[in-house]
């Protein structure tokens, strides 16, 4: 049984990780823009948020979080 749910984990950590890397591309042209920092900070807030889509979907009804702190206006 904790094989299944360890074989779950990983793909849902696989997932997300090629999510984490499609959109890099995606957000990649700010980049030459000197806005490294921001698109870094934005990315993880991004996926972060696309993982609580993920659980709302699953059922959870739980309200999304954005870590201000991080992002610079």
């Amino acid at each position: 049984m904790s094989s299944e749910v360890e074989t779950e984990e990983l793909d849902f950590d696989k997932c997300v990780g090629q999510f984490n890397l499609a959109l890099g591309g995606v957000l990649n042209p700010l980049r030459m823009y000197g806005q490294d920092h921001y698109v870094d900070e934005v990315q993880q807030e991004i996926v972060s948020l696309a993982v609580q889509l993920h659980h709302k979907l699953s059922g959870l009804d739980i309200p999304y979080h954005i870590n201000t702190d991080k992002l610079h206006w």
